[in-house]
């Protein structure tokens, strides 16, 4: 056989899996909030299925931060102190500025359409007021600097702190005017990135994110009523 990789059958998801893609989800979208305690019992009537995969689905989450807490039967959403939020936005700009150089040296152009595309995308979710759909679209826009970037340790490094990113970035999306300032930096991150400018971009990236890092108060105090645009 020429191409034995064609055969190969695609695992699917356990239902632990796919729990704690579902719980990850809500947290991310603010559904559970910043220290909400989560039960088995209550997860698992919610998502309607058996204690046992929702337990390794909780158990998968504290792994990777999400959440935290002792308790076999329980845990909360993860919290920071201002110190960590700090170190977090450091960390995460480390990163993202390395994947940035990188992958403009590996594949621009496939980065450039990637955002190019993204950034339409974001516009069309802006416009019609589809704040989930959007802090989708600004997830992905920053994932693709690793997916472009082809080192895998980077890529397993951002993974490792994704979700808790996510999360934050859902809190700070909800001040006011501040859909419009993330766009508006979305938007010139990819016109100074075309332009081959990739210093320039990555200052309104550190800019971004380090926005981020003074802003333990307002993510704290944040109301999920509706969105602010």
């Amino acid at each position: 056989m020429d191409r034995p990789g064609r055969l190969k059958i695609e695992r699917p998801q356990s239902l632990s899996e796919i729990a704690a893609d579902h719980i990850r989800e809500a947290i991310i979208l603010g559904d559970f909030r910043l220290g909400d305690p989560l039960t088995e019992n209550a997860l698992s009537k919610l998502l309607g299925i058996s204690k046992t995969p929702v337990r390794e689905a909780i158990a998968a989450l504290k792994r990777e931060g999400i959440l935290q807490g002792d308790s076999q039967k329980g845990a909360r959403v993860f919290t920071l102190t201002p110190d960590q939020l700090h170190q977090l936005c450091v960390y995460r700009f480390t990163l993202e500025s390395a994947a940035v150089r990188l992958a403009m040296k590996v594949n621009p152009t496939g980065l450039m359409k990637r955002l190019e595309t993204i950034c339409e995308d974001m516009t069309k979710a802006r416009d019609t007021h589809d704040f989930d759909g959007y802090l989708k679209l600004d997830r992905h826009f920053h994932d693709a600097f690793f997916e472009f970037g082809g080192n895998q340790f980077l890529r397993e490094g951002y993974g490792s702190v994704s979700p808790k990113v996510a999360t934050l970035r859902t809190y700070l999306s909800l001040a006011p005017k501040r859909v419009d300032t993330s766009y508006g930096e979305h938007i010139q991150i990819t016109q100074m990135l075309k332009a081959s400018r990739i210093e320039d971009a990555l200052d309104i990236l550190h800019e971004q994110i380090d926005r981020g890092s003074h802003a333990i108060d307002e993510i704290t105090k944040t109301r999920f009523a509706s969105p602010a645009q």
